[in-house]
């Protein structure tokens, strides 16, 4: 089985869902970030302090390493879609579902002080979606708006990965 792989604005929701989808559909779940601290022996917070790019360097090697992986469901880290060849990487094997959520409901959930890239407060929350959303489309294979109970939404995700998997033999995007 494919991969399925959650990209999205930080506080999107892609590890809560990840978790959730894993363990329904019986499947692994990795959270990158997670994944690239523990091999790194770093926090993504100290990678950031040598700078972003260190980190999108490191988070590109790890897009290589898990997109040869099958059969998992990873959450990655928001800003995945800055570099075209992550994507490339992660969707040989993979599913890519963009999990879109307000931005205001990311604002009023979000601890913004422990993300890197939103310490900066509500305006930096708006300049990311706006410098991301149009990668976020374009890199998805499916789109899910995440505006409801945690149930629902969880849901949704599934149908619509089925329906995806019963209808597409190959990882092109429409």
């Amino acid at each position: 089985m494919k991969n399925i792989v959650f990209i999205g604005m930080p506080g999107s929701g892609k590890t809560t869902f990840g978790k959730i989808i894993a363990k329904k559909l019986n499947m692994p779940f990795i959270d990158m970030d997670e994944y690239i601290e523990l091999n790194e022996k770093k926090t993504i917070k100290e990678m950031f302090d040598i700078s972003e790019k260190y980190f999108r360097d490191v988070e590109s090697k790890y897009a290589i390493i898990l997109g040869q992986l099958n059969s998992r469901v990873i959450a990655t880290g928001g800003g995945i879609v800055k570099r075209k060849e992550n994507i490339e990487n992660l969707e040989k094997n993979s599913i890519i579902v963009f999990l879109n959520r307000p931005v205001e409901n990311i604002i009023s959930d979000i601890n913004m002080s422990t993300r890197p890239l939103l310490k900066d407060g509500i305006e930096a929350v708006y300049k990311l979606y706006n410098e991301r959303i149009n990668l976020y489309k374009k890199y998805c294979h499916l789109e899910v708006y995440n505006d409801g109970g945690i149930e629902e939404v969880a849901n949704k995700i599934i149908k619509k990965v089925e329906e995806w998997n019963s209808e597409n033999t190959s990882n092109k995007r429409p």
